[in-house]
């Protein structure tokens, strides 16, 4: 079977942060639909101490490759996360694919004089 290389068929993942109104925050791929949204892969985003975080499966024991659906009357908000947590999503729950870190800018080294 040959693959098709058109990018339009090349299903892109939409990794959100979803605060529920419980106050867990869940980091998955969304889809949004009319009066739900439904995540796939999700996972908790947890405190670690000393001003980190983790992430841990949501609900790994349920088997439903197509998502769960959450109704909006649960949600607070949902929100794209930076993109080391989205790396590190990606990473561990994800398609593996990390975003490069934008490089810092710099100029030449300036001193002052007298």
């Amino acid at each position: 079977m040959k693959r098709s290389s058109d990018p339009r068929k090349v299903k892109r993942m939409n990794i959100q942060i979803v605060r529920l109104n419980s106050g867990e925050e869940i980091l998955a791929d969304v889809k949004v639909k009319e009066d739900s949204v439904i995540v796939k892969k999700p996972s908790l985003i947890l405190p670690t101490g000393q001003g980190s975080i983790g992430l841990m499966p949501w609900m790994p024991y349920t088997d439903v490759p197509d998502g769960i659906e959450i109704k909006n009357s649960f949600i607070a908000f949902t929100v794209k996360p930076h993109d080391e947590l989205m790396n590190e999503y990606n990473s561990a729950f994800g398609n593996g694919i990390v975003v490069p870190t934008k490089p810092a800018v710099s100029g030449p080294a300036l001193t002052l004089t007298e």
